[in-house]
């Protein structure tokens, strides 16, 4: 569970916010934007490995819980696929590129927080995971928004 809360709830919402707010930093938020979403998607791939185990081990029912999970993992493999495929900057194509990377890098960050809420509630981990995951959340979101405002303010 920590492992996906990890990536996929606070990893992966982070390296989106450097590509998004730190671009000023050319070349340095590419680089920091690929590494942390690489090792986003490592770590969170581990977890759900890890979420096979233990559903295996346990015996429980998880079915939605780990499609969802699936499906996180394939939007994930997606972007993969999508950055090895990257056309240059002064190709054609590249709005509709980055058209397809920012949309479904932002499904993706909701789904997987509301996966991580769905595990928690499955796990019976409590209100206080609950709270400390919203937390968090809410923490990156205020950042997001103070980043958002204070980018279009210096447009």
């Amino acid at each position: 569970m920590l492992l996906n809360m990890l990536s996929w709830g606070i990893l992966i919402p982070t390296g989106a916010m450097v590509a998004r707010y730190l671009r000023q930093y050319d070349p340095i938020w590419f680089y920091s934007h690929t590494t942390i979403q690489s090792l986003a998607f490592l770590i969170g791939f581990a977890g759900i490995i890890c979420g096979f185990v233990l559903e295996d081990r346990l015996s429980v029912d998880v079915d939605r819980h780990k499609a969802l999970g699936i499906f996180i993992l394939v939007l994930a493999c997606l972007q993969v696929i999508a950055f090895l495929a990257r056309p240059a900057k002064q190709s054609k194509v590249r709005k509709y590129w980055n058209w397809y990377h920012h949309t479904l890098g932002r499904i993706l960050i909701l789904l997987a927080a509301a996966n991580i809420f769905y595990g928690i509630h499955l796990g019976d981990a409590g209100t206080a995971w609950n709270v400390g995951f919203a937390v968090t959340l809410l923490a990156l979101f205020s950042t997001a928004i103070v980043l958002e405002i204070r980018m279009w303010m210096t447009k």
